[in-house]
């Protein structure tokens, strides 16, 4: 199960498990509100790796018109694997406090 959706404070929240199944989708609705900011993330309890290029796409994206990504209330284990992959030096990322 996986699900994306707008916070009530504009905020991306992803609730579930990002695998590659659920990719494209995600790059869609990402795609469509243009320059998102902030991606909730505690609700998040799987990340593939090609869950990881939705991350990668998104912040290119973003950051060619001068912006950036931030995620937010990262769990430990999902921030393991931005930062084993390096993604914390190319995303700011907060861990969430649980």
């Amino acid at each position: 199960m996986f699900e994306i959706q707008l916070g009530v404070a504009g905020e991306v929240v992803m609730v579930g498990r990002l695998d590659a199944t659920h990719c494209d989708a995600a790059l869609r609705f990402l795609d469509a509100l243009g320059e998102p900011r902030v991606i909730d993330l505690a609700r998040l309890d799987y990340i593939a790796s090609a869950g990881l290029r939705v991350f990668l796409i998104t912040q290119k994206r973003v950051k060619s018109s001068g912006g950036g990504i931030k995620l937010i209330n990262v769990k430990q284990q999902i921030y393991d694997i931005f930062r084993y992959a390096g993604f914390d030096r190319i995303i700011d990322i907060a861990r969430g406090t649980a």
